[in-house]
């Protein structure tokens, strides 16, 4: 199944949104597709109005993670490719100030581990499925 990715656009600020819960996202050049390759950084194969989603639905579906300081993401059950290392969870940690814009960049589940609480409750609110559950736990995701 391909995701259907609202359009939106940059505010003149150089960041989207905002979501329901008025926080911005800004997408940093680094973890962009067309930045240079940095082995200490993952890089999106989405677009930038594409990692907005991703961050939107993290936040509006308040997928926190305080182990963590910040939030995770995921689409339709870990079928959608996030980065270009395969990875299919998102990581946004927290900003340094609560009026800062959000960045993020996609990750794999036994590098940065969402809490089991997060992945419960993705479980839980229908997001992943029983399998996808187990895979992210044991960190194989």
């Amino acid at each position: 199944m391909k995701y259907k990715f609202p359009k939106v656009k940059l505010n003149s600020d150089g960041n989207f949104g905002p979501t329901k819960n008025k926080n911005f996202y800004h997408p940093v050049f680094y973890h962009n597709k067309t930045a240079k390759n940095n082995s200490d950084k993952t890089k999106w194969v989405l677009k930038q109005n594409e990692q907005f989603e991703v961050f939107r639905l993290s936040d509006e579906g308040k997928w926190e993670c305080k182990e963590n300081s910040g939030l995770f993401g995921i689409l339709e059950n870990g079928d959608i490719i996030l980065g270009n290392g395969e990875e299919r969870i998102s990581f946004f940690p927290n900003p340094a100030n609560t009026d800062d814009p959000w960045h993020g960049f996609p990750v794999h589940s036994g590098e940065f581990e969402p809490s089991n609480k997060t992945v419960d409750k993705w479980l839980k609110d229908k997001v992943i499925d029983n399998r996808m559950h187990i895979k992210i736990l044991k960190g194989a995701i």
